[in-house]
């Protein structure tokens, strides 16, 4: 299957041990409006590098969600590929506080931004920063066939597969916003079209994070009540017309609830009708290194890599159908975008082709296909 520089042939397999994704650490808790109790994140999307392929083997420049603070000193600040796992009980509200540090210094919010490590194709619909207020969420005219976009790179949130979340927590994909930097264009749009309605709304509900009357620039702040049934959910990029590129460049995760009437507790050993034992234990946050677990998560990717690590996206149609042009304004078809695409090599956990020591007994995976 065609890719990147590097072929997937001379990646070697099995060398790398299974990464089972810590928990993600609370930044603390709240005490929202009637006195109930809501566990709050500050998760921001950074760039960093990752040793996806084998030991040896050049890293990769991925994206990738982490928590910037932590309640507990046991609590883990790590970006990465997937990210950290959200564990969540049923009707227990989780409250997160989400930051685009997509640049230069993720610290500094005055350091430049950092352009999309993927070819983003700026004829489709899209989020389209460059056009401002006005031409934001549009598919842009353009006289003659442009290049990739290089701007500052819109994100917001979905929790895929949640449900009773109000629209202001959705990750509308309209509702992106950039990150804060210190030489974003002055006539760009920095919000999507629904983000300050969304943001209203938020306000009104008291959704907001510690100390703060308003969403801050290049953050929003989304609350989830978990009130659905025990679920395996992820957690990824939902930008208008960049989700196929925000979440290939790396940022995804699980989101577990647990707990509830169809919660562990209801599942019945046929044999006896009493609660079944499940495998376990899955992963807690604060846990220390080595332990073993039985029941894990498993998200499993497509990607393909250059030989200098990075990873490959198509940056024209001529890799999907060989077709060279003529592109937009003078026919209808996209120069970069292509209708489907599939990496040539298979990663799992963040790396390619890991191996996992198993015993023998049961375990419990929970299978994401992200």
């Amino acid at each position: 299957m065609p890719g990147g520089t590097l072929d997937p042939f001379d990646i070697e397999k099995y060398q790398t041990p299974l990464l089972i994704p810590p928990v993600m650490p609370k930044a603390g808790m709240i005490t929202q409006r009637g006195g109930k109790n809501v566990d709050y994140y500050e998760i921001s999307v950074r760039q960093f590098d990752q040793q996806i392929l084998p030991p040896g083997m050049p890293p990769t420049t991925v994206w990738g969600y982490g928590a910037v603070s932590a309640s507990s000193k046991k609590g883990l600040l790590l970006h990465n590929a997937p990210s950290l796992t959200f564990e969540a009980k049923w009707r227990s509200p989780v409250r997160v506080k989400w930051i685009n540090e997509l640049r230069q210094d993720p610290l500094d919010p005055g350091s430049p931004y950092l352009p999309h490590l993927l070819p983003v194709d700026q004829t489709l619909h899209w989020a389209n920063p460059p056009g401002g207020t006005a031409d934001r969420d549009s598919r842009p005219e353009f006289s003659t066939t442009p290049g990739p976009y290089t701007g500052p790179v819109p994100i917001v949130t979905h929790l895929h597969g949640s449900s009773g979340v109000g629209d202001e927590s959705d990750g509308y994909a309209e509702a992106w916003f950039l990150p804060a930097a210190g030489n974003i264009p002055g006539d760009f749009a920095t919000t999507g079209t629904w983000y300050d309605f969304f943001m209203n709304k938020a306000i009104g509900k008291g959704y907001l994070a510690p100390g703060t009357s308003a969403w801050e620039p290049g953050t929003s702040v989304f609350q989830y009540p978990n009130d659905q049934r025990a679920s395996t959910l992820w957690y990824h990029d939902h930008t208008l017309g960049m989700t196929r590129l925000n979440v290939y460049a790396g940022p995804a995760g699980f989101f577990i609830i647990r707990g509830g009437p169809e919660g562990d507790d209801a599942v019945l050993d046929s044999r006896t009708g009493t609660t079944a034992v499940l495998p376990g234990p899955a992963p807690k946050e604060g846990d220390g290194l080595n332990k073993v677990y039985y029941e894990i998560p498993i998200a499993i990717q497509d990607r393909s890599f250059n030989s200098d690590g990075s990873l490959f996206y198509p940056d024209t149609r001529a890799f999907f159908d060989g077709i060279e042009g003529p592109f937009i304004p003078d026919t209808d078809i996209s120069p970069i975008w292509n209708p489907e695409f599939f990496g040539n090599t298979i990663m799992v956990n963040g790396n390619t082709w890991p191996f996992l020591n198993v015993e023998q007994r049961r375990y419990r995976f929970r299978l994401l296909n992200g």
